[in-house]
């Protein structure tokens, strides 16, 4: 029998409709943020110490527990059949560990997706690109940076134009983690090319545009 490969496969997997794909969606907000029908609200009350080690040696790569246990059983319910459009964490405490929670196998992230935290604090700035990026090329600028200045990195997120692939692939790092990245089905209509969104703690924006440049130049 002849298998043939399904048009929906790329280069990381099963193209997604949306970067989410199943996973429920997650707002990071501050406390008094409007909701709409079918938001859970979680209100971030379990204090500052609430922090939980990955277990990897980094010092950064800590989550919350509490609000772990409150994802799951917002999960559960969920599961047994309650309606979630999307849950909103209301926090008035360091987003970082927020952000972790659902950055790692063990801490959600199958089963939700971030698609918004306005709280994030720190210097942000956006490269972009019009032409195509080799998937090889643009790993080698994450590591290094992740490598030299992981901790310093709040939040990366953005979508690529990879060569070789239909849609945009969407990344998103969180200091040393990272989410696997996943290639949409197709691009929206007059859009074509890479944004990535860096929020960081003095990273100069020019040390990383000339690291990326230099990695572009090396492909």
């Amino acid at each position: 029998m002849l298998h043939f490969p399904s048009s929906d496969i790329g280069m990381f997997g099963r193209r997604q409709k949306h970067a989410r794909g199943h996973r429920v969606p997650v707002s990071i907000v501050e406390r008094g943020a409007a909701t709409r029908d079918g938001d859970v609200v979680i209100a971030d009350e379990f204090g500052a110490d609430d922090v939980v080690s990955l277990g990897t040696g980094c010092a950064c790569c800590t989550v919350r527990g509490e609000l772990q246990r409150a994802l799951q059983d917002v999960l559960a319910k969920h599961e047994r059949g309650r309606h979630v459009s999307r849950v909103m964490i209301e926090t008035a405490n360091d987003v970082a560990p927020v952000l972790r929670t659902f950055a790692s196998e063990r801490a959600l992230r199958g089963a939700f997706y971030v698609e918004d935290a306005p709280p994030l604090q720190g210097t942000r700035f956006t490269l972009t690109k019009g032409a195509p990026l080799l998937w090889d090329m643009f790993s080698r600028f994450i590591a290094t940076l992740v490598s030299l200045r992981g901790a310093d990195l709040t939040h990366v997120q953005g979508v690529l134009n990879i060569e070789g692939c239909r849609g945009p692939v969407v990344v998103q790092y969180l200091q040393h983690l990272a989410h696997p990245p996943v290639e949409l089905a197709a691009w929206p209509d007059g859009e074509r090319g890479s944004r990535l969104t860096l929020v960081t703690r003095n990273v100069p924006q020019a040390s990383v545009r000339a690291l990326f440049d230099a990695m572009r130049a090396l492909a």
